[in-house]
């Protein structure tokens, strides 16, 4: 697949799944506006992208902030003169508590970054896009807006709901102008932050979960980026792909220890912030 000509646009691609599809869609031939909060991370994998021949630019932006959001825009469309392709993947974890323990601050954060963060950058963009008659726009999303598995953390399922929502709406409105916007759900995701924050323990009995018998890769979640943002989804759109080793056939967890374990966590969880 080839994305020679092509501008794209990735948020949150410092690290994790984001520098993955950063790498991905490089790879193909697309240049890359590689956009993260810590510019030291995005500078890295812009770094990378050019030592192996592509072209990239590193953009710092907070996507909460609509002005930096079309400071970024501009900045892009001044160094690479278009923006095929936009890849909001940018998120947070959320605050992971039961909803009467949730505080009012971390919801809004989450809801902050992973949904107004994508409003923002897809109302930044769309205008780019309508004026080239063409463009693909990529959320990513989670499982979490497939199905609920856990107990807390209703801050991050309402936003990836959300996205999901949002992203249907808007490829009704977009499709006209050639315009496509699809959405991918990860499953568990074996990222540089998931292995420093969890334990060997967690990561052996969370593989053993999936029906495929193993964590999914970030590369493997570029790769169904990369089909969304290529020619063969031309005439796909409105769409969500769950990219999870079919971990929606079944639920693993039991539900009575799940909910034991988040009461007597509560309080820590809730002290976070």
């Amino acid at each position: 697949m080839s994305l020679d000509n092509k501008t794209a646009l990735v948020t949150g691609s410092g690290r994790g799944i984001g520098r993955a599809v950063a790498l991905k869609l490089a790879a193909a031939g697309a240049a890359v506006a590689v956009n993260d909060m810590d510019a030291d991370s995005a500078e890295n994998a812009a770094g990378e992208i050019r030592s192996r021949g592509g072209q990239a630019a590193a953009f710092r932006a907070d996507i909460t902030d609509l002005g930096q959001v079309e400071d970024m825009t501009g900045a892009v469309m001044d160094r690479f003169g278009r923006i095929d392709i936009l890849v909001n993947n940018a998120g947070v974890p959320g605050a992971s508590c039961l909803v009467q323990d949730t505080p009012p601050g971390a919801w809004d954060r989450t809801l902050a970054v992973n949904l107004t963060g994508v409003f923002y950058c897809c109302r930044s963009v769309l205008p780019i896009m309508i004026g080239q008659k063409s463009g693909r726009i990529v959320n990513i999303a989670s499982l979490a807006a497939r199905r609920i598995s856990k107990l807390g953390g209703a801050d991050y399922t309402a936003s990836k709901y959300a996205v999901v929502g949002f992203s249907k709406h808007l490829a009704f409105e977009a499709a006209a102008n050639g315009v496509t916007v699809n959405v991918v759900c990860p499953g568990a995701t074996l990222t540089e932050m998931t292995r420093e924050k969890t334990t060997e323990e967690f990561r052996r009995q969370v593989g053993e979960q999936v029906p495929l018998g193993r964590w999914l890769t970030p590369e493997e979640q570029a790769d169904a980026v990369l089909f969304f943002a290529g020619d063969a989804a031309a005439m796909i759109t409105g769409q969500v792909l769950e990219v999870e080793g079919g971990q929606l056939l079944g639920l693993a967890a039991d539900y009575r220890e799940d909910l034991a374990r988040r009461v007597e966590n509560n309080e820590r969880n809730r002290k976070r912030f």
